[in-house]
């Protein structure tokens, strides 16, 4: 359900959190290097988390990109909002303006929109209820990702 820009997104703050030290920057290069992501779709990737405050970055030879906060501080679900905007699966599931899916007329009457109103609800639950540094800590993780606790 999540776009190609909040899958690189994630991925990218993942690096920054595992190497988060205060007033240490990485560069573009070496997340590129790391993920395998195309540099420039990167690029505007991480300027748009740069523009909401979700990171930092500076210019120059020591420059690049850290978190603008701890990875402790920082839920998937701000770096996903912040790429893909609401977790809603359908558009009468959002939270803010819902409005009737095509095809339908009365979303009120609709017979999956509870249901898609309960995916959006427990999407964001767990997404809220994880940092960046769970994110980290599964790279150093042997234990699979149902492992994590919610």
């Amino acid at each position: 359900m999540f776009s190609s820009k909040a899958r690189y997104g994630l991925k990218a703050m993942a690096v920054l959190a595992d190497r988060y030290v205060e007033e240490s920057f990485i560069s573009v290069d070496d997340i590129v290097a790391t993920e395998h992501a195309p540099a420039k779709f990167l690029e505007s990737i991480l300027t748009q988390l740069r523009k909401q405050g979700l990171l930092l970055s500076r210019r120059g030879p020591s420059g690049g990109y850290r978190l603008a906060r701890s990875p402790e501080e920082i839920t998937l679900a701000e770096v996903v909002r912040t790429l893909d905007g609401a977790f809603a699966p359908t558009t009468c599931a959002r939270t803010r303006n819902p409005i009737c899916c095509e095809g339908c007329d009365d979303m009120e009457r609709c017979y999956i929109r509870p249901f898609m109103r309960r995916v959006r609800d427990e999407m964001a639950r767990v997404l809220e209820g994880q940092t960046l540094a769970n994110l980290a800590d599964r790279f150093h993780s042997d234990s699979p990702a149902s492992d994590i606790k919610l």
